[in-house]
């Protein structure tokens, strides 16, 4: 779990900081506001943020060690999409040893600030189609977004996905992106969805260190135990169904966009590979654990 306090309540756990966090956090600032930042209850870091001529200024500080630093700065970045739906964020003062957070969230630096454009889809959509950290969960709500001759509610599960994992393993990129260059190897207009073949090849050209399982349910649960994440193809009673999920470990995944809404989706392959597919032939594209 992941939240966000404000400091003036946790003053005592700043000052013990206070050695190594820069003193710039410290300042009380017209149109700057600081928060704590809790892990799983743990205090590892904390930022500084503001909003003015539609950007958003980010600064972020972590306590050494912590982990899952890029989950976190993604959290605080839909934090402030969701705020104040910004064209733009920007990272004034980075650190860097801060750089591959900052890039795996599609910063990209000039000069020594990083910018991130917040694509216009964002100011399309509700901002109840993604998590917290900006996955997309509900494909429902996207009829507003094309997909070759139909719209993206109906027929992109398969962009959807590509979408998904490229944030998953640190390569995010636009949304608007995924839908261009994959419904272009969609059959018959995306009539059929999205082409398994051409998903997986784009994939690859992305430089994904990917495999594809056999069309079969049992062996997609081998290949998923031993995959860092990937995407599952699936048949339910209204079509195919592509949907993004994360190895936990000990045999359990969290998935996005198979319960359209649901945030926090997990559960056993095991369970899953029972309660989804209507057919026993789904197939699994995993991107191998250390890649």
């Amino acid at each position: 779990m992941i939240r966000f306090e404000a400091v003036a309540y946790r003053l005592n756990i700043l000052e013990q900081w206070k050695p190594d966090v820069p003193e710039r956090f410290f300042s009380t600032a017209e149109n700057r506001h600081t928060r704590l930042i809790r892990h799983n209850d743990q205090p590892v870091g904390v930022f500084r943020y503001g909003f003015a001529d539609d950007t958003g200024d980010i600064d972020v500080w972590f306590v050494k060690g912590t982990d899952d630093r890029k989950k976190l700065f993604a959290v605080i970045c839909e934090r402030m999409i969701r705020t104040y739906h910004p064209a733009k964020l920007r990272v004034e003062k980075p650190f860097e040893d801060l750089d591959e957070v900052y890039t795996s969230n599609s910063f990209v630096k000039t000069g020594n600030i990083y910018e991130k454009t917040v694509e216009p889809w964002r100011k399309i959509l509700n901002d109840s189609v993604f998590d917290d950290e900006g996955f997309i969960i509900n494909q429902g709500m996207m009829k507003e977004i094309p997909f070759g001759w139909f719209d993206t509610k109906d027929k992109g599960c398969g962009w959807i996905s590509a979408y998904n994992l490229m944030k998953m393993v640190g390569k995010e990129t636009s949304m608007e992106r995924c839908e261009r260059e994959l419904e272009k190897g969609a059959l018959l207009g995306g009539l059929i969805g999205e082409n398994l073949f051409n998903l997986y090849f784009w994939l690859k050209k992305q430089g994904l260190n990917i495999s594809m399982s056999l069309p079969s349910n049992r062996d997609c649960i081998r290949k998923i135990a031993s995959s860092y994440c990937g995407i599952i193809l699936y048949n339910h009673s209204r079509g195919a169904h592509y949907v993004t999920y994360r190895n936990l470990g000990k045999g359990n995944i969290q998935v996005y966009n198979a319960v359209y809404g649901k945030r926090s989706h997990v559960m056993k392959t095991q369970e899953f590979m029972k309660k989804f597919p209507l057919f026993p032939t789904s197939v699994v594209i995993a991107v191998k654990k250390g890649s």
